[in-house]
């Protein structure tokens, strides 16, 4: 993306303080992460992460999925995120699990890509998954 990307030079431990931090591991180890929180019409995902060696294992799905639990509690209709331009994978990701493209922005000098998913349209396997 020609630059550092924002998680890197995020405030974690503001976001720690502030209890918008859910992380998610295995065998006592740290898999990934999630900065999120509730916003007026969604769920807000500023940032999610899964270590290189877990990739593929479904953490990201899972931490996704507490999102959505998230949204349902708070009874708000919808999740939204946004991702770089040039992060193409994120996006074919994010595009698979129902997200749709919103709009398009320049932030800080960063492209990103903002998106949303319908709660009310998710597959109901997703929604009965994330409700366990």
């Amino acid at each position: 993306i020609g630059r550092e990307p924002a998680p890197m030079t995020a405030d974690y431990a503001a976001e720690v303080a502030a209890q918008r931090i859910v992380v998610i591991g295995s065998a006592g180890r740290v898999s990934g992460y999630m900065v999120a929180w509730p916003e007026v019409d969604a769920y807000f995902i500023d940032n999610i992460g899964v270590e290189p060696r877990c990739q593929g294992s479904g953490f990201g799905r899972r931490l996704i999925d507490h999102a959505a639990a998230e949204a349902g509690r708070l009874r708000l209709p919808a999740l939204r995120l946004y991702t770089n331009v040039a992060m193409v994978e994120n996006l074919s990701m994010y595009m698979h699990l129902g997200f749709v493209e919103t709009h398009r922005a320049e932030e800080s000098g960063f492209q990103r890509i903002y998106m949303r998913l319908s709660l009310a349209e998710r597959p109901m396997s997703r929604r009965r998954q994330a409700d366990d």
